[in-house]
């Protein structure tokens, strides 16, 4: 073969070497750019707009029909008082339990069980305790714990009651119905709680004794909820409309005001809030205060008005929405640690 030919094909080997080394190159670029682009995390787009310091939150159709979301216009208030009735938590019988010892023993609870406390919750069918070789002890139903008798250890007796649990997931109060608030008992009431919630309760029957220390009737009201610290003997206040007419300084407080409803109220740091719709899919949160209180709501005024159409269900889940707005990507707890 003549040297002429070696060279052409020593450039031709070249020449192809270049050719296979650049396509390598461009394809690992390409590699890494999609490796990049996977990395990326992948950013909705916001649902939260905040102008004129008024946050809003945007939904289509199907979001509000997915999370239910319902609207109401604010009716204008009515000028009546409220009156405030004294009101417990009763005991119910048929919803309370006592664990009992089943023989004579020292008592113990299993291993990687804990004894529970006063206000605590438990399931029914989990073991809790042991006395002696006798069967496990175990609730017969759920609720919250309402005596503890007993301590782990201790030698107990026969038919000795070990704890008392009361499922407390929708108590009963006892209401006093004091003159003023006429002579028939409302079908229905709101009930306040010392941290200030309020619980729409309905009228289940009158109390079998009258109060002893005001020897008015009393009634019994189921609630729709528990709440925090709801326990038999807690005070509570039943919040109902007074019989008697407006006063004028009664008149004067409701004009110009609306009934802002229980339900349309959520509650963010500390603060209550609701959400009007500014337009079609748009929500704006406004601030709602809680200090006049009326059956089934409270009264507020400016911003709010007559005929405003605010969110009756479905404020937890626009509540929901800002707070996934308000989380950075890759900024969860523990990274970068």
């Amino acid at each position: 073969m003549s040297r002429a030919l070696w060279r052409v094909l020593l450039l031709l080997l070249v020449l192809g070497g270049a050719a296979l080394l650049i396509v390598r190159f461009r394809a690992a670029r390409q590699d890494v750019t999609r490796e990049s682009a996977r990395e990326e995390p992948v950013v909705a787009p916001s649902r939260v707009a905040e102008a004129a310091g008024a946050v809003a939150v945007s939904l289509d159709t199907a979001a509000m029909r997915r999370v239910a979301l319902t609207l109401t216009a604010l009716a204008p208030a009515a000028g009546r008082s409220e009156l405030a009735l004294p009101a417990e938590v009763s005991v119910e019988t048929e919803r309370t339990v006592e664990l009992r010892a089943p023989v004579a023993g020292r008592f113990t609870v299993p291993d990687g069980v804990r004894w529970p406390s006063l206000g605590e919750r438990v399931r029914a069918g989990v073991e809790l305790a042991r006395v002696s070789d006798a069967r496990p002890i175990a609730p017969a139903i759920s609720g919250t714990v309402t005596k503890v008798s007993a301590q782990p250890g201790s030698l107990v007796e026969a038919g000795q009651v070990l704890l008392e649990i009361a499922d407390l997931s929708r108590p009963v109060v006892r209401v006093v119905w004091l003159e003023a608030a006429g002579d028939t008992p409302a079908a229905h009431l709101t009930l306040r709680s010392g941290t200030g919630l309020r619980i729409p309760a309905r009228l289940v029957g009158p109390a079998p004794e009258a109060d002893p220390v005001t020897r008015r009737p009393a009634y019994l009201y189921r609630a729709a909820r528990s709440w925090p610290g709801a326990a038999p003997g807690v005070p509570v206040v039943a919040l109902v409309r007074s019989s008697h007419d407006a006063t004028p300084a009664d008149s004067a407080l409701a004009r110009g005001t609306v009934v802002v409803p229980d339900s349309a109220v959520v509650q963010w740091e500390g603060l209550t809030w609701i959400y009007r719709r500014r337009a079609p899919g748009m929500f704006e949160r406004v601030r709602v205060a809680t200090d006049r209180p009326v059956p089934g709501g409270w009264l507020a005024g400016t911003p709010l008005a007559v005929g405003d159409s605010v969110v009756l269900h479905g404020a937890e889940e626009l509540l929901s929405e800002e707070f996934r707005a308000r989380v950075t990507v890759g900024d969860e707890s523990g990274e970068g640690e």
